[in-house]
């Protein structure tokens, strides 16, 4: 059942049981394979609310608590989107241990034409965490386009809340071994970096032209088949006691050089 909650001068749709069909649709949202299905994910928290409002996504509804509604000042345009739940049933929805008490439910945002000189690929990144906080980095440094190859869902909620609304700014576009080999074949330059002996050091690099730096998974590094239609091979110079670096600070310090190059 739907009920009415007065604010605002105005009556808000809200749910008062856990068995409403409503209330299962966004539980369902949790899963990748459901928001792939409606073309909707979740986004937890008064930031990323914001974030949305002011990046103009396109918001199916606004999932909040009484309180939350009589604590922030929303625009007329998202009124009617608003659904109120008690506090248990929406710790019931939550994730987080202390919530904000908003869940903004949003549609999946159109990929774009690639269209910067300079393009990170991540092949096979799985942790949320790493692929988050790679696009957020990634807008800082002024990378607009991300090609993932076989990575995390950048619908994770992980995921979402590690970019802190970077990831609306940036263009992040699912692709294929062919797709790489087809902007290579459009003059781009195939970087991948590997701790092998040829590859050239990241301070002694160029990154003049056009480029896709390829960053690979985080315990097997990038793949063999890349590797091997790679125009370079890029490593950075660190102490003999380090195998490796975490792959989101690895970009990090790879985006950088190109930022200031």
């Amino acid at each position: 059942m739907i009920i009415l909650v007065s604010w605002y001068n105005m009556d808000f749709k809200a749910i008062d049981s856990k068995e409403n069909k409503k209330y299962k649709f966004f539980k369902s949202l949790f899963l990748k394979k459901n928001r792939d299905k409606n073309k909707l994910f979740l986004l937890e928290g008064k930031k990323l609310l914001i974030e949305a409002l002011n990046e103009n996504l396109n918001i199916e509804n606004i999932i909040c608590t009484e309180k939350f509604v009589k604590s922030f000042e929303f625009r007329d345009s998202v009124l009617n989107k608003i659904i109120i739940l008690s506090e248990n049933l929406f710790k019931n929805l939550t994730e987080l241990t202390n919530s904000e008490g908003v869940i903004t439910i949003v549609n999946y945002v159109d990929d774009k034409k690639i269209s910067t000189k300079n393009i990170i690929c991540l092949e096979n990144v799985s942790d949320p965490g790493n692929f988050g906080t790679i696009i957020r980095t990634a807008n800082a440094f002024g990378i607009k386009d991300i090609l993932t190859i076989n990575c995390v869902d950048k619908y994770n909620s992980k995921v979402l809340r590690a970019t802190m609304g970077a990831l609306f700014r940036t263009n992040i576009v699912d692709c294929n071994i062919d797709k790489i080999k087809e902007l290579k074949g459009n003059g781009y330059r195939l970087i991948s970096t590997t701790l092998s002996e040829n590859s050239k050091f990241l301070e002694e690099f160029n990154f003049e032209g056009k480029n896709i730096v390829v960053m690979g998974n985080e315990a097997n590094g990038v793949s063999e088949e890349m590797l091997n239609i790679s125009n370079d091979h890029l490593k950075i110079d660190m102490d003999n006691s380090m195998e490796s670096l975490n792959v989101s600070i690895a970009t990090a310090l790879i985006m950088y050089k190109i930022f200031k190059n």
